[in-house]
């Protein structure tokens, strides 16, 4: 499937389409570090070329329709995060959900592939359920961590998948906007599945393109947290190149095997019941 990345950062989420055969075909990242480590993975062929947008605001999807057939994305989730002042969906940053919703109606693809802080279940869930329903989509989701695929952190995400019902054949149309959520810790096998799964309740219009260059422990907070084996961020990474970008991008970034193991769980609910 070709995938629309929207706030891409580092690329953790694109690994994990990768995981699942998935070929990214554009990406919207306005972190220019991130964006400058999407475009060095190219560079290094770990990616296959994709113009890299800078600005979701003034992306346009429509150009993508019939070409693209997954959004995916982890708006920001400042305003959702417990770390966070609680502002909630409808809050500066957060709220950029909006620009995501809005894609996906202009480019209309077969899937949606939501990311967040599990806050979002009582800051704003309601509304991306609300707003996938409006265009169309079918949606399950559930709360899947690193640790559940044995990795030595916690890093809680919520994950939620939208299906287009005129294009994804759905086994019971009943199950429309289902809200479900994941009990157990799901094993991550050899080809990306899990089991142990328990059911409870169950061109742009502005901005730049960026081309690629030639020559070119435990627990980790919710959003744009730090790892703990970094106790003092101050000084152990100011000093070192890049290393305060670094350890930003792998705080707002995916676990790829988290993500694929979310799309393999939730698109079995959608369409196989």
């Amino acid at each position: 499937m070709n995938e629309l990345a929207l706030f891409a950062g580092a690329g953790g989420g694109i690994l994990g389409g990768q995981l699942l055969g998935w070929r990214t075909v554009c990406a919207v990242e306005s972190d220019p570090y991130a964006a400058g480590v999407l475009l060095a993975r190219q560079n290094d062929q770990t990616f296959e070329p994709f113009p890299v947008w800078d600005d979701v605001r003034g992306f346009d999807g429509k150009p993508w329709r019939g070409i693209v057939d997954v959004v995916s994305g982890g708006f920001p989730c400042q305003d959702i995060s417990l770390a966070g002042k609680g502002a909630g969906i409808e809050g500066q940053r957060s709220g950029l959900w909006s620009e995501f919703a809005r894609i996906i109606g202009e480019v209309r693809p077969r899937y949606a592939f939501v990311e967040n802080s599990p806050a979002l279940t009582s800051r704003g869930l309601g509304v991306v359920l609300g707003d996938l329903a409006a265009l169309g989509f079918a949606a399950e989701w559930g709360v899947l961590g690193a640790h559940n695929v044995q990795a030595p952190h916690k890093r809680d995400r919520i994950w939620i998948l939208g299906a287009d019902t005129q294009c994804v054949q759905l086994r019971n149309e009943s199950r429309r906007r289902r809200r479900s959520s994941w009990k157990g810790s799901p094993q991550s096998s050899n080809d990306g599945g899990a089991k142990h799964l328990a059911h409870a309740d169950s061109p742009r219009r502005q901005g730049q393109r960026r081309s690629v260059p030639n020559g070119a422990k435990h627990h980790a907070i919710e959003c744009g947290g730090w790892w703990s084996s970094e106790p003092d961020v101050g000084r152990v990474a100011h000093g070192v190149a890049n290393r305060v970008h670094r350890l930003k991008a792998i705080g707002n970034g995916q676990v790829p095997s988290v993500a694929a193991i979310a799309w393999r769980l939730l698109r079995e609910r959608l369409e196989d019941g």
